[in-house]
């Protein structure tokens, strides 16, 4: 089967949002890893790694300057603060040097990394070749143990800040699995708030108690995935779990019941069913003619539904929901990592899929 998008035209709409982006792109600075990795990754599952061969070095030493390193005089001041921010602060020096560590004084008050940008960061670097030399591993998981709850297992997603829930616990986990360190994450408190987080659907809310979402369900259940748990912990409500994703699907798939279809969530509900074993059950054309119809004819971007203008997230995630169809000419896809098995390599891959 062939996708039903224009693929050269999402080409060049990645290719051109790699260099510039719409005013109102502005507000997601704080993620721009994110909207990075949706470009780079985008073109890897496109084959179309060629057309950053000439920028490839300076995407990579960009990452490197988003790291945010320990003090070295003294470690201990910011060790919390280690991972890479999203943005920089506004007259804040371009370095990638790998050696140049925070001064004495810490870091600026609010200059924080989140697991999200950490993750994404070592995702473009592993598509780019990098060899992970310059990345602070140590630090990354000793920041990683600072910022798991001890009441209930929640992981934040950045020092000191509220935001506990399944977002960055995936993020934390995928972050382990990368650097194959799982000692900043105590892994049985992790599951059990995976667990407090199922709801009456037998899928999974961001928090405690929330309703159940596309999003954190694939968080769950990518977690569970990584950390080797998955069918010990989903085994009691694998089938009503089944059957809740597989409802989502009305043309192309909703993110919550009784809502309408969004061409993200191809991936979120399509990986999510990739691992459990069950995308068998969906309707691939079905969903590969909705997101072929959000594609901008124009712009070459794909939208969240049709009729409206497209982004990177958009446009990268209803890629790879296309990728679970088996479309030769796009990369095939691990879905708990969110990573072309190309980029994965062997190594990654026989640790995933067994």
């Amino acid at each position: 089967m062939s996708s039903c998008i224009n693929e050269e035209k999402l080409a060049k709409f990645f290719q051109r949002s790699l260099n510039a982006l719409p005013a109102p792109y502005t507000s997601g600075l704080p993620n721009h890893l994110s909207l990075i990795f949706f470009v780079v990754s985008g073109l890897d599952l496109l084959n179309k790694t060629d057309i950053l061969e000439k920028e490839k070095q300076d995407i990579i030493n960009w990452v490197y300057s988003r790291q945010i390193l320990p003090s070295k005089d003294n470690p201990e001041i910011n060790l919390e603060n280690c991972g890479f921010r999203g943005y920089n602060f506004l007259g804040q020096e371009f370095c990638c040097d790998k050696s140049v560590h925070t001064s004495e004084n810490g870091p600026l008050e609010y200059d924080l990394p989140s697991t999200p940008n950490t993750y994404c960061a070592l995702l473009i670097l592993r598509i780019l070749g990098d060899d992970f030399s310059g990345v602070n591993k140590k630090a990354i998981i000793d920041s990683l143990r600072k910022r798991q709850r001890e009441s209930d297992g929640a992981i934040s997603g950045s020092p000191n800040v509220g935001d506990y829930d399944l977002r960055h616990l995936f993020s934390a986990c995928a972050i382990s699995f990368i650097l194959d360190d799982w000692s900043g994450i105590n892994k049985e408190k992790a599951i059990d708030y995976i667990k407090s987080c199922l709801s009456y659907e037998f899928a999974f809310g961001q928090t405690p108690q929330q309703e159940a979402h596309g999003g954190p369900t694939y968080c769950a259940i990518a977690s569970l995935s990584l950390m080797g748990r998955l069918d010990d912990v989903l085994e009691p409500f694998k089938e009503q779990l089944t059957f809740w994703l597989v409802k989502k699907q009305i043309t192309g798939f909703c993110g919550r019941t009784n809502k309408d279809p969004d061409t993200c969530y191809a991936f979120w509900i399509g990986a999510s069913l990739m691992m459990i074993g069950r995308y068998d059950l969906i309707d691939f054309t079905s969903i590969n003619a909705f997101i072929g119809s959000a594609q901008h004819e124009a712009i070459g971007g794909v939208a969240k539904e049709p009729g409206q203008l497209p982004d990177v997230m958009h446009s990268y995630l209803s890629l790879v929901g296309l990728s679970f169809g088996n479309i030769p000419s796009i990369q095939q896809v691990i879905p708990s990592l969110n990573l072309s098995k190309r980029a994965a390599g062997k190594d990654w891959f026989e640790k995933l899929i067994k």
